[in-house]
């Protein structure tokens, strides 16, 4: 046997499955659009992706929003060290160029006056709720029971009144007082804080941003260090409803589905140009073994 008779089979098996592969490689891709025939759209046209265009839409778009970032990633990439020192050098800057800004006036360049004075109504609200909450706390009736029991024995001491009263009728005292003040504050409470968190709030919003720096400082309370522990209170919080905002895998999926054809192909084959070149060249090594095999057998 010649040698180009021993080498024809396997060289020829070689071409077939090189061919082979690279034909099915391209109609992954090609045509890029439906081919029609007589007004009948003629079978595997358009290739296999750019009809499965919307399948993989879909899929992208879930892996997107469902697997490639998470809540925990999004937290995370919004408190690296990075992130938070650059905040923090953005608030000292801030600071710094606008101290002689009234908190008022710096509100008002990021909102009109009606979204300030709605978000003043809300946070004065707020507040107020919070000091209610803390006085309810204190145990007033019980602390003011005891005092007003305390100055009616000093009052009456030594006196013939005082020898009349015993202790135990005085304390009895105590229930009903405690009482009487807790029910008064639990109804009124925030009524009676609501005008001293106003005036407080209008004495501090006409403050300059410098001014409540420094009073805050001399107190050793750091105002940067106050926004960034709401800053990242704030995204431990809402780090999920960010995420469901922005809708990630739906831009995902749209952004696929606005892609032409020959974008499509161009953005697989910049991620699977080597594996699909390796399947081509597979396809030739196979077929090179079967011609080799039938030589043999």
């Amino acid at each position: 046997m010649s040698i180009i008779h021993v080498l024809s089979g396997p060289v020829i098996g070689a071409v077939i499955g090189y061919c082979t592969n690279y034909i099915a490689v391209k109609m992954l891709f090609r045509p890029l659009r439906p081919v029609h025939l007589f007004g009948r759209q003629l079978p595997f046209t358009p290739g296999i992706i750019p009809k499965g265009q919307a399948r993989l839409a879909r899929a992208i778009g879930g892996v997107v929003g469902d697997t490639l970032l998470t809540e925990e990633d999004l937290q995370q990439m919004l408190l690296t060290e990075e992130v938070q020192n650059q905040l923090r050098i953005s608030l000292d800057n801030l600071l710094r160029e606008k101290e002689e800004v009234s908190l008022k006036e710096l509100c008002l360049r990021f909102t009109d006056e009606t979204g300030y004075e709605t978000g003043r109504a809300v946070m004065q609200e707020k507040l107020t709720d919070v000091v209610a909450d803390r006085v309810l706390d204190m145990g007033l009736g019980e602390i003011i029971s005891q005092k007003v029991l305390e100055a009616v024995r000093q009052k009456v001491s030594g006196s013939l009144l005082g020898m009349m009263i015993s202790g135990d009728m005085l304390d009895s005292f105590a229930e009903p007082i405690r009482s009487s003040v807790d029910r008064y504050l639990e109804g009124n409470v925030g009524a009676l804080l609501a005008p001293q968190v106003s005036r407080l709030w209008s004495e501090t919003e006409e403050k300059h941003l410098g001014e409540v720096d420094q009073s805050l400082r001399e107190a050793n309370i750091d105002l940067t260090e106050i926004v960034m522990q709401g800053y990242e209170k704030l995204v431990a919080a809402k780090a999920a409803d960010l995420l469901g905002m922005l809708h990630l895998g739906k831009v995902a999926e749209d952004k696929v589905m606005s892609l032409e054809p020959e974008e499509l192909e161009k953005l697989v084959m910049s991620v699977m140009k080597k594996e699909l070149g390796a399947v081509i060249n597979l396809g030739a090594l196979v077929g090179f073994l079967i011609g080799l095999l039938n030589l043999i057998f």
